[in-house]
């Protein structure tokens, strides 16, 4: 496990009125993702702002209009960093398992992580690019948080440059202003 912190900006793509994450923690119960249940919530972030597209577009079979990039602050002590091979291999979790359509294993390693005070797991995206994370808000430290502080509106044509791979930098700047997510003693993947 690791134990670093981890801080700085990670990304979200959803609707520009899906600003509440208490709602969005909700919603996950309802409709589990990889990494959590009906009995606990997660956010869903990206470590780059082009994965956070491209997994609302796998998840979704396509991206909805309207959609806005929210960019996330993100601060946190325990996280389980799934991009790490020994840490896959301590959790008896294979590069296939991150990818598979049956969530099932990633689901128990969750269970488990969650039970042990993980707030956070990064693993390498099922889209084939860049991290995916799965943040445990409801088991945050005191001194952890999750918040948007900023949203970029995301423009039909601005998805299909993306989708045909032009940097969200590109199409918006002022992404660049926003310090990425890093680790004491980063091992960026």
């Amino acid at each position: 496990m690791t134990e670093e912190r981890i801080a700085g900006s990670v990304f979200r793509a959803d609707h520009p009125d899906h600003t509440d994450l208490s709602q969005t923690i909700a919603a996950s119960r309802e409709e589990p993702g990889r990494f959590n249940t009906s009995r606990f919530g997660a956010i869903y972030l990206s470590r780059e702002p082009e994965t956070a597209i491209n997994e609302l577009r796998r998840n979704n079979g396509h991206v909805e209009h309207p959609c806005a990039l929210f960019v996330v602050s993100l601060s946190a002590e325990k996280i389980l960093d799934l991009s790490d091979d020994d840490e896959r291999t301590r959790w008896q979790l294979t590069h296939e398992d991150l990818v598979s359509d049956d969530l099932t294993r990633c689901r128990e390693v969750a269970e488990s992580a969650v039970r042990e005070g993980i707030e956070v797991i990064l693993w390498p995206s099922a889209t084939g690019s860049g991290c995916s994370l799965a943040v445990f808000a409801e088991h945050l430290r005191q001194e952890s948080r999750v918040e948007i502080v900023h949203s970029f509106e995301m423009t039909p044509s601005a998805i299909a440059s993306i989708i045909a791979g032009a940097p969200v930098t590109a199409l918006h700047p002022m992404v660049r202003s926003f310090p990425s997510i890093s680790t004491r003693g980063d091992r960026s993947p």
